[in-house]
């Protein structure tokens, strides 16, 4: 198929699938299409004078080429050129188009020829416009804009020229970081603004000044294009001046290029900062650039990547990439030392031998200067800095990379502290630490001294990130081993029941037939179970059912639990950091009973909110009253009556229930289950506890008699008195 024709069969296609997909928007994307047709540039971007004038010998032109369609006659385009700029005539050099020079900035183009009008698919043709122009005024960015008119062409703008007043135009191709000793700083470009600005075979004085903090001690110039071969002689340095003779070889018409290269030293006393060089010259225009920054001795300390690590899995070995770089050469002090320290909880990995020793640490020293050496505690790596005669003209690097683990319990930002001779002490972030999974209580349990099978909040573990939990640990030469998890309470507090274990959220699976209760370094109580699967997402895990013990030995306080086990903690974890507990949570509070119950008595009438303790009456949020020839009751207030304080009275909202506590008893009331738990005893009831404007309500009866105390019913006054 011929080139025109498959531009049909292009148009013809995209049209179609317009046409079906929106019939009535046909027309809109057709015009669209054929506005972008044309593939506009301009073949090079000059440097010109202010009074620039090309006199029929343009350097630069703009191409118009074919994109979709083929041209035709009727494809008439304008070209127009920015204020201050003229066309010198119609360009002699016009290809494949005529024009007609309608204004001095405008030409109107219109495509012909053989060559372009002939549909013969061969090619994609262009139209060649010389930009035969002269500069009047104009100055900075130059740019020619195309206008379609009717035609097909592509509307745009494109930068021919750049104008810029004054002979010369001096900038920075480098800009160096030096320090106390005399260094090389960037490199200083001054290039002609157009070609012919400086007159060929000249010598002219030049000069060149430093701030008055520094001073000059070489200076070396290399010349291309115009300026190949120019050199600096009769060179007087004298403080922060110097002064020469440049010569320009004569010849070349080409526009000229210098670049001139200073080496310093600052004074004593100079201030960090940038450091300036002041150009003058009967040839060269006046400027100012800056080629160095001045810094006192120090170090530039990057981190590539902080990374997030689980806490104690030592086989989480993600990678600290440290790069300590000199502010300026020289900075590091030869013979000495520069050292990087992790804290404590921090090790570097490697081979782990069976005594917990770490040998051939995972680190690499690419792209370093010099090689560390890491420590026997695995958490300091020593770079020793080379003495040398003479200076370096470049900056040190002190490069690592650095597999690392953290200790079981340590959470948030982990530093590194980096000190040696010629930087001072810096702390550096290098990784973010995060737990397996966050254990927490599913309410504020409390939990009395010397009793047993007292019920005990919920326990979850929520997975911080997904595969936190693991099924299988590798121990390296030494294979695999099971991952499972262990949850244990403090030495005198003992499980009185195997609770239950269950995955409620996400999709980690765990061994429900291994949960048991065993013995955590032979003196703790814990429960124990393995997992089944990974998750893919984190996952959840709760633990219910919990039935606990505490005998006298375990004071009254605070209660934490703790937990570990492979799936957690990598055993190499333990042996590397002398770990032998998991990770402990605030769980329960314990209390002691009180040595003797306090005797009271009280009143409740039905439908009102005053009731009596004692011969005091007080106002309640929730009135008595009879349901099926029962007198229901609020449990709090009740319990308030037969002595029970309010920091003894326990409601676990998650779980609807309430726990009072008094005396050597511990009193145990679930919404919607017909039983109290009575020191872990249960006790039947023949209707269950209800919630009834937000207050448990329970027939009177049973919640004297688990208290201890006795009820009388006044059926003439629809009172109830307790004592």
């Amino acid at each position: 198929m011929k080139r025109g024709h498959k531009k049909w069969y292009k148009g013809v296609r995209q049209v179609s699938f317009v046409a079906l997909a929106a019939p009535l928007a046909v027309m809109p994307w057709m015009s669209s299409i054929v506005e972008a047709n044309s593939n506009n540039y301009v073949d090079r971007i000059l440097h010109l004078s202010s009074n620039y004038h090309a006199d029929g010998n343009p350097a630069a032109s703009l191409y118009v080429g074919e994109k979709d369609i083929d041209f035709t006659t009727r494809d008439t385009f304008r070209v127009t050129l920015p204020p201050g700029v003229e066309w010198n005539r119609v360009p002699a050099g016009l290809e494949n188009a005529t024009a007609v020079l309608m204004t001095e900035s405008t030409l109107v183009v219109t495509p012909a020829g053989p060559n372009i009008v002939n549909n013969d698919g061969d090619q994609a043709d262009k139209i060649r416009i010389p930009l035969d122009i002269k500069v009047n005024g104009a100055t900075g960015e130059l740019k020619v804009k195309v206008e379609p008119m009717d035609s097909t062409i592509t509307s745009g703008e494109y930068t021919f020229a750049i104008v810029r007043t004054g002979k010369t135009i001096a900038v920075a191709d480098t800009v160096e970081a030096i320090g106390e000793t005399e260094a090389d700083t960037g490199i200083v470009r001054i290039e002609e603004a157009s070609p012919g600005q400086i007159t060929r075979g000249s010598s002219t004085p030049v000069t060149f000044r430093l701030p008055s903090q520094f001073e000059w001690r070489d200076i070396k110039l290399t010349g291309t294009g115009g300026f190949t071969g120019a050199t600096f002689t009769n060179i007087i340095k004298d403080g922060n001046t110097l002064r020469a003779t440049l010569n320009i070889p004569a010849g070349s018409k080409d526009r000229g290029f210098l670049y001139v290269k200073p080496r310093v030293k600052p004074k004593d006393g100079a201030v960090p900062g940038d450091v300036y060089v002041s150009i003058s010259g009967t040839e060269l225009s006046d400027a100012e650039v800056v080629v160095a920054k001045y810094q006192k001795w120090g170090a530039n300390i990057k981190v590539e990547q902080v990374n997030q690590i689980l806490s104690s899995k030592f086989d989480d070995k993600k990678v600290v990439k440290m790069t300590i770089e000199e502010t300026s050469p020289g900075a590091f002090i030869g013979g000495r030392e520069v050292e990087v320290e992790f804290p404590s909880t921090v090790k570097i990995v490697g081979t782990v031998t069976p005594s917990g020793n770490i040998v051939r640490h995972l680190i690499s020293y690419s792209g370093s200067d010099v090689r560390g050496v890491v420590n026997s505690d695995s958490n300091r790596i020593t770079f020793t800095i080379p003495s040398t005669s003479t200076p370096s003209s470049s900056k040190r690097k002190l490069v690592f990379e650095a597999a690392i683990a953290v200790k079981t319990g340590t959470l948030g930002d982990i530093e590194a502290t980096v000190e040696g001779a010629g930087i001072e002490k810096q702390k550096v972030l290098v990784a973010k630490v995060i737990p397996p999974v966050i254990p927490k209580a599913a309410g504020e349990g409390k939990l009395r001294i010397g009793l047993q099978g007292q019920e005990a909040p919920d326990i979850f573990l929520a997975e911080t990130m997904p595969g936190a939990i693991r099924k299988a640990i590798d121990m390296g030469p030494l294979g695999t081993e099971n991952g499972f998890v262990v949850v244990y309470l403090p030495k005198g507090v003992t499980y009185t029941t195997t609770p239950k274990v269950e995955v409620i959220e996400g999709d980690l699976k765990i061994d429900t037939a291994s949960v048991q209760i065993v013995k955590a370094e032979s003196i703790y109580d814990a429960i124990t179970f393995n997992v089944k699967a990974e998750s893919t997402k984190p996952s959840k895990i709760r633990i219910s059912g919990i039935k606990l013990g505490l005998d006298r030995s375990v004071p009254e306080g605070v209660m934490e639990a703790k937990v570990a086990g492979y799936a957690l903690s990598h055993p190499f974890n333990s042996k590397v950091f002398n770990v032998t507990t998991g990770s402990a949570f605030q769980y329960a509070s314990v209390i002691t009973p009180a040595p003797t119950d306090t005797k009271m008595s009280g009143s409740f009438t039905i439908g009102s909110t005053i009731y009596r303790i004692g011969d005091n009456e007080k106002v309640m949020d929730a009135a008595p009253y009879i349901k099926d020839d029962r007198t229901y009751l609020p449990v709090r207030y009740v319990a308030e009556v037969l002595g029970v304080g309010e920091k003894d009275i326990v409601w676990d909202k998650a779980a609807h229930t309430v726990t009072l506590f008094k005396g050597d008893k511990v009193v145990q009331i679930k919404v919607g289950e017909r039983k109290i738990m009575v020191n872990g005893t249960v006790v039947p009831t023949d209707v269950v506890a209800e919630i009834k404007n937000e207050r448990m309500m329970l027939p009177v009866y049973h919640v004297v008699q688990a208290l201890g105390a006795k009820a009388r019913w006044d059926a003439e006054s629809q009172t109830v008195f307790i004592e």
